[in-house]
């Protein structure tokens, strides 16, 4: 398995749980999309299957939580942060940070061999096998050779498997991130009791949707704030590259500039309220995947046999424990053996 973020982490976990015998590495991306991530779920049945993984592995930082959302117009905060307090809907969340310090032990306990360096390239070997050469890191293993191989590096697939389909896309997710203590404000006293804040209307999957057509970059800001371990994330700024040729190894990958992305984050925070666009807050941003259609990549890859794909969700923490389901069930058996 190449991807050691939420993706991989929970297909590991759905393997282990079947009796599988995984190795999981990382792809060389150590600021993974999922520790920035708002962490929303709805409560039916993306949250049973989070309760469900608890249960089998312990805490992974599921939360009961609730939604407020705003249109924001200028002037409203007050008065709808006051509006919400009583009426914020029900909502789960994953607060990620619990979700970073729980998976080493999860993945352990299940016996999944979590391997130190990243893989720097894929390619075919002989009989039918893939070998994966590692960057060097402390003593590890240069090379490693596999049957199966699933890639589930996010944003970082396309540099190993450049021949993905093209509805493979990826962009850049910029945040403030708040640390404990911030001062008082109507948004921020939200998410200090444990809700999430969000517009009514998200402007990032139309964008996504649109994008196998831009020929230059484009970016969208969605003004909401979620709690985020003691502190919270603030806003979101997405930034999105065209598309490059058939078979490109996504040289775009190259960060925008995250002074120009942090100054249009706090102008569309000012939007909401000029009070979170002035926070003291660091800014961060990581590369994130999704699907130009909204379906993730998930499945052996088109002339690659043994090669599989567990990219491109959007709305991951939803997706991602119920498709770990039933992917885990269909490489075991493609394999036939759950040993092997």
């Amino acid at each position: 398995m190449i991807g050691d973020g939420l993706a991989g982490t929970v297909l590991a976990l759905s393997l282990a749980a079947r009796g599988a015998s995984v190795r999981l590495i990382g792809a060389g991306d150590d600021a993974m999309a999922t520790g920035l991530s708002y962490g929303a779920l709805p409560r039916g049945r993306p949250s049973g299957a989070w309760r469900r993984l608890e249960r089998l592995h312990g805490p992974l930082g599921w939360r009961a939580s609730g939604l407020v959302f705003h249109d924001g117009r200028p002037g409203l905060p007050h008065r709808l942060a006051g509006l919400s307090q009583r009426l914020p809907l029900p909502l789960a969340r994953v607060d990620t940070p619990a979700w970073g310090s729980a998976r080493r032990r999860a993945l352990a306990a299940a016996g999944v061999r979590h391997l130190s360096g990243c893989v720097c390239a894929l390619e075919p070997a002989l009989q039918g096998s893939w070998r994966l050469k590692l960057a060097p890191s402390g003593g590890a293993e240069s090379e490693l050779t596999a049957k199966t191989v699933v890639l589930a590096a996010g944003a970082g697939c396309r540099a190993l498997s450049p021949g993905l389909p093209r509805r493979l896309r990826h962009s850049w997710a910029g945040v403030l991130l708040l640390a404990a203590g911030a001062p008082a404000n109507p948004w921020l006293d939200q998410a200090r009791r444990g809700r999430i804040v969000q517009p009514r209307h998200w402007r990032r999957p139309a964008v996504e949707a649109g994008s196998a057509d831009i020929r230059e970059p484009v970016w969208v800001v969605d003004a909401g704030l979620a709690p985020w371990g003691e502190g919270m994330v603030v806003g979101q700024i997405s930034w999105i590259p065209p598309a490059g040729p058939e078979g490109e190894r996504s040289p775009s990958l190259s960060p925008p500039d995250p002074h120009w992305m942090e100054e249009r984050l706090r102008e569309g925070l000012e939007q909401l309220d000029p009070e979170l666009a002035s926070l003291d807050a660091p800014y961060r941003q990581v590369p994130v995947s999704f699907c130009s259609d909204g379906q993730p990549l998930v499945g052996p890859v088109a002339g690659a046999p043994g090669l599989w794909s567990f990219a491109g969700f959007s709305a991951a923490f939803s997706r991602v424990p119920s498709e770990a389901e039933a992917l885990a069930d269909r490489l075991l058996a493609a394999a036939g053996d759950p040993g092997q």
